[in-house]
Order: structure tokens, then C-alpha cells, then sequence
């Protein structure tokens, strides 16, 4: 996998934990980022997201990432043929599963995954982690407002609070997302501690098109 997301521990500031910043879509927006300090940028390769990105503009859009940033590609129920088909080009990926994608499913492209776990009441994180054991890390995220609307990328956050105990006792990495932007990022991890933190709405200027000053100001908020 390229770079080290999920691998060690960033920051030496009272909150050292990893960012990923999700739902890029232009080149030059991603050049105009890659000297902040960002652990992992996300691809969304789900067709009903306003952050959708087409399988065959993965390889600029991945090259035009640093080497210690970690790609990672969205997926939402998708068909086994196009993972194959992505992962066999880009071998050097994180896989992020967003929908109802089965233990067996997520395992069997042979490269780490992240589950996300649409949060609505204590002990979904666990069971999450029960039910994916091998998974690089549960990501915590908010059910999307409503039937129709794409998950993830809303700018809605979940209550933190009610995940406060269970996301004590998780023995994955667990990575937050849902509604984070600069002004709550650092109470988000005071209260959770997860291993990374998972932006995208909140720092944008327009969807998929990412704030060099406002992920600036994220990464302040937590180091």
C-alpha cells in the first residue's frame, strides 16, 4: 500500500492522528494541496456521488499524489468485475467499502479495506467490528439523510457521544467521518480518539474540489 495511513501514528501535537481528505476529482486541485501534511486522499468511484470520479482517471489523478499519501477508493455496492478491474491497475491502494458489501466481498480482492458503518445507535461499531475482523479499520460515518441521497460526503455528523464508549473498546483502527470540518475537528477526537479523521464537505470550496486554506485550517485544529 502506498504511503503509511492506518500504519503509525501522525502528528506530534496533542492530537496525533491521521486525516484523510476525500472526494478529490481534478489534478490540479490535488497539486495545489500535496504540500500540506494530508495522510490519505479518497477517490470516489460511486456513480451517484456529485464527487464520482470514472475508473480510467485514476491513474493521473493517482499519480499526481505524493508518495506518503495513501489513495483510497470508494466504493458503494459495487460489481466484483469493476473492483478487479481497478485493483489489478492499482495494487498499491486502500479499498473503502461504503454500502452493504458482505465480510466475504470486502476480503476478496486480497488488499487492506476500510468498513463503513453507518452509525445510528450504540454497539453498531462493534458489531461492525465483530462481523469484518480483518478490516484495516471501521470508519464511522452518518446515515445519509435520506433514501435517495449518496452516502457519505453530506456534511452531517452523527452523535459523537453516543459512540463514546463502544469506540473505547474497538480493537481495529477506527477512522471518523460525517460533518468534520476546522471548527469541531478537535472535539470530534477528543472525544472518539480515533486513528484518523475523514473530511470532505467540510473542506471544499465546491464538491470535489478541495480548500488549500480550509484543510489548512483543519490540520491546525489538530496538531
Amino acid at each position: 500500500m502506498q504511503g503509511r495511513f492506518l500504519l503509525r501514528s501522525s502528528g506530534s501535537g496533542p492530537h496525533a492522528v491521521q486525516v484523510k481528505v476525500c472526494g478529490f476529482t481534478d489534478e490540479k486541485n490535488i497539486s495545489s494541496v500535496a504540500s500540506l501534511p494530508i495522510d490519505a486522499a479518497g477517490f470516489v468511484l460511486f456513480r451517484k456521488s456529485s464527487r464520482y470520479v470514472p475508473s480510467d482517471r485514476l491513474d493521473s489523478l493517482i499519480r499526481t499524489l505524493p508518495d506518503r499519501v495513501t489513495p483510497v477508493l470508494l466504493f458503494v455496492n459495487p460489481d466484483p468485475d469493476e473492483v478487479f478491474a481497478v485493483t489489478r491497475r492499482h495494487p498499491e491502494v486502500l479499498l473503502q467499502f461504503h454500502g452493504d458489501e458482505t465480510p466475504e466481498f470486502c476480503r476478496a480482492f486480497g488488499l487492506p479495506y476500510m468498513k463503513a458503518v453507518h452509525f445510528e445507535k450504540p454497539g453498531d461499531l462493534l458489531r461492525a467490528e465483530a462481523r469484518y475482523p480483518d478490516a484495516a479499520a471501521i470508519l464511522a460515518d452518518c446515515p445519509a439523510p435520506d433514501s435517495g441521497a449518496a452516502p457519505g460526503g453530506n456534511g452531517t455528523a452523527f452523535d459523537w457521544e453516543l459512540a463514546r464508549s463502544e469506540a473505547a473498546s474497538l480493537t481495529l483502527p477506527l477512522v471518523l467521518a460525517g460533518g468534520l470540518n476546522a471548527e469541531n475537528a478537535a472535539a470530534a477526537y477528543s472525544l472518539l480518539h480515533p486513528a484518523a479523521l475523514d473530511v470532505s464537505s467540510g473542506v471544499e470550496d465546491s464538491p470535489g474540489i478541495k480548500s488549500r486554506q480550509k484543510i489548512h485550517d483543519f490540520l491546525g485544529a489538530l496538531r
